[in-house]
């Protein structure tokens, strides 16, 4: 029987907590009917799901924070691994490495470096993102113009290979797979059960918050642009400049600085040249407090979110990199498709990159694109089931129109109507991480709709079904 040879906690259709573990994170999905789930409390709960799953041709996802833009955590017939609870987080202060479990949340990390050592690793913003998605896709936050990538700081890792086997990576051990855990995505070679990261130290921070009306867009796209150079903004600041519907009558720059506000004013001036401001707000913190804010768990989220719109568990969002300022036809794009929107809640935000992510080689990680400007993130957001249809539209059609002004994609934020994602995610390194794929996963174990399993030659090992009533498609 399934539930005996599975260590941990295994779910089933018809224990307690199957229905809310089925579902994704993105309630566009609806829920899925996975045969069974397997909650990993430690490595070798992970070592028995990969072993049974190989031995049995059965189909399997890899979940740790389930936040899947696509769900591709998930599936419908076969089993989903989540690591969830291998979430613990250790610091060395001898050492400065932090120990982190592959299932910890993002907020939980950075609560516990900061009451443990006043130190930081680069990551997201959204708090129940799991280190383990963020990680092995590159990772961008609010520091990452000063310490880099997520995936920068990370020294070794331990992971689940499609043997079943617990192996180890870093520079010296297994450097391969190292480098394609930085930025070649999750599920392609296996199952990380932990990450060293080196860590960072933090103190106070400032953020800040500057808005204009909506009729400024003219002047704040290229203002923003031109002030956001890649390599001549100081590292420390990190801005986001978010464009929303033009309904909501503003435009706004978010950003976060490490120190205070009297070295961040004479490095925001150029900002507060520009006409129609209607608000300025300037407000030193913990770094701590900074990350709850942007996290929206403190107050006053909508001012600070940095990771979409508060309250919206219903969305479609998609990516693309920018390397030149855009032209007067890219602005009149964006004008456009703000101004016919299918919902108040949908944006585009531009967050800066340069800096520490700009100086790493292009293929000293698996993550290409680290001489864009920024990364544009497309977003809406809806409640009714009957307007999905024209929110996918609106934002596939955005994405497209700005494809002569940008290049690329973000693998964390997936998107399945991408028709070129391996060169998109992947850019110059595909060749490499395919090779690395070929080596560690030889049976083509690991597989999901956008992963490098649908681009190497190997025979699938899964068979339709586990158990009759549960559909394999995913």
């Amino acid at each position: 029987m399934l539930q005996d040879t599975l260590t941990g906690i295994v779910v089933a259709p018809w224990s307690p907590l199957y229905n809310e573990s089925r579902v994704d994170y993105n309630t566009r999905f609806p829920p899925f009917t996975p045969a069974y789930i397997v909650y990993c409390q430690k490595s070798m709960d992970v070592i028995r799901a990969i072993r049974w799953a190989i031995s049995h041709r059965v189909r399997f996802r890899i979940r740790s924070g389930g936040h899947s833009y696509e769900a591709y955590s998930l599936l419908n017939g076969g089993i989903v691994i989540d690591v969830s609870a291998i979430n613990h987080v250790d610091y060395a202060p001898d050492t400065g490495i932090a120990k982190i479990g592959a299932g910890a949340k993002l907020i939980d990390i950075y609560q516990s470096l900061w009451d443990l050592g006043r130190v930081t690793i680069p990551g997201g913003s959204c708090a129940t993102v799991g280190i383990a998605g963020l990680t092995l896709g590159g990772g961008f936050g609010l520091v990452s113009r000063k310490f880099g990538l997520t995936c920068d700081s990370v020294v070794g890792l331990s992971m689940v290979d499609a043997r079943g086997q617990l192996v180890e990576a870093s520079s010296s051990q297994n450097p391969d797979l190292f480098w394609a855990s930085r930025g070649g995505g999750g599920n392609n070679f296996g199952v990380v059960t932990e990450f060293r990261f080196k860590t960072h130290p933090v103190s106070d921070v400032t953020i800040f918050f500057l808005q204009w009306t909506w009729d400024r867009l003219w002047d704040v796209v290229p203002g923003f642009q031109q002030w956001a150079d890649p390599f001549t903004l100081d590292d420390r600041i990190v801005a986001i400049l978010t464009l929303p519907a033009a309904v909501t009558g503003h435009v706004s720059i978010t950003g976060e600085f490490l120190g205070d506000p009297q070295a961040l004013l004479p490095l925001l001036a150029p900002l507060f040249k520009i006409a129609g401001m209607t608000e300025k707000v300037i407000r030193p913190m913990s770094y701590i407090d900074a990350v709850k804010h942007f996290a929206g768990i403190a107050t006053e989220p909508h001012r600070w979110i940095a990771h979409g719109v508060p309250h919206h568990d219903t969305f479609k969002n998609t990516s693309a990199y920018t390397f030149e300022i855009f032209p007067d036809p890219a602005i009149r794009v964006i004008e456009n498709a703000l101004t016919h929107v299918p919902g108040p809640s949908a944006l585009v935000q531009l967050d800066t990159y340069g800096g520490a992510i700009a100086r790493v080689p292009e293929d000293a990680t698996a993550f290409p694109h680290r001489k864009a400007r920024s990364c544009l993130q497309f977003q809406t957001y809806w409640t009714k089931p009957e307007d999905t249809d024209a929110h996918i539209r609106w934002v596939e059609k955005f994405r497209r129109s700005m494809l002569p002004y940008t290049s690329g994609a973000y693998v964390n934020y997936c998107d399945s109507r991408i028709e070129r994602w391996p060169r998109d995610y992947y850019d110059g390194n595909l060749k490499r991480l395919l090779a690395v794929k070929r080596r560690w996963d030889p049976k083509n174990a690991f597989q999901f709709p956008q992963g490098l399993s649908q681009l190497v030659r190997a025979p699938g090992f899964c068979r339709s079904k586990i158990n009759p009533g549960y559909d394999s498609n995913s």
